[in-house]
């Protein structure tokens, strides 16, 4: 009376799978969506502290002249690259275009509120944001930010310029209007752009490399 043929067994459990299948897909876009939401709210969060130090300082950090880490995590990063230095700015190591004299600023940013490359030791835990020594300086940490997939936020920012008589423009002067500061988004891949310019050229932007890219901002 209850018996069913193989054929109905199998057509439930296709259904079942399917079920199952789009049930998996639906929490992985949910999941995916929370990602990007949280990358944006801490882009912005970010963007706000560039600010902040910018009317504190004249300027944003300047980390045009220093090499970039991988967006992804691959190895530790150092204390002289581009995310680092954004990091150690924010934290009131160093002023906009001097990255080995520390200058005991102001932390403009609560870095409670991201994940940090590597987290913190107990001893970096006593020393950070905090003047020790003699003289008292606060300490350079190897440390940056984190997005949501775990790879590291990009900042580009001109280059400290000597003047030129007459007002000439320096050939490696930063044209753009801002600094750039971006996600590599989920894939974790990304095309630089100009370190002069700011801008990007070809198809990186729409449907290249950059294509998941989310930016705290829009250049002019």
């Amino acid at each position: 009376m209850f018996g069913f043929t193989l054929i109905e067994l199998m057509t439930v459990l296709g259904i079942i799978l399917l079920l199952v299948a789009f049930g998996l897909s639906a929490m992985q876009g949910a999941k995916q969506r929370a990602a990007i939401a949280r990358a944006k709210s801490e882009l912005a969060g970010l963007a706000l502290a560039l600010e902040d130090y910018k009317r504190h300082y004249g300027d944003y950090p300047q980390t045009g002249a220093a090499g970039q880490a991988n967006a992804v995590v691959t190895a530790a990063i150092g204390t002289t690259q581009a995310q680092a230095l954004l990091f150690n700015a924010l934290t009131g190591v160093y002023g906009p275009t001097n990255f080995t004299a520390r200058v005991n600023g102001p932390t403009l940013i609560d870095v409670s509120k991201f994940s940090v490359e590597g987290g913190f030791t107990t001893a970096e835990l006593s020393t950070f944001a905090v003047p020790n020594g003699s003289p008292p300086a606060k300490t350079a940490l190897p440390k940056s930010f984190l997005d949501p997939w775990g790879n590291r936020y990009l900042y580009f920012y001109k280059r400290p310029t000597p003047a030129l008589a007459g007002g000439a423009v320096p050939v490696s002067a930063w044209l753009a209007g801002s600094f750039v500061l971006y996600s590599a988004g989920p894939d974790g891949q990304h095309t630089a752009p100009n370190a002069n310019t700011g801008l990007y050229t070809g198809t990186t932007q729409t449907t290249g490399t950059n294509a998941d890219n989310l930016y705290a901002d829009k250049l002019p």
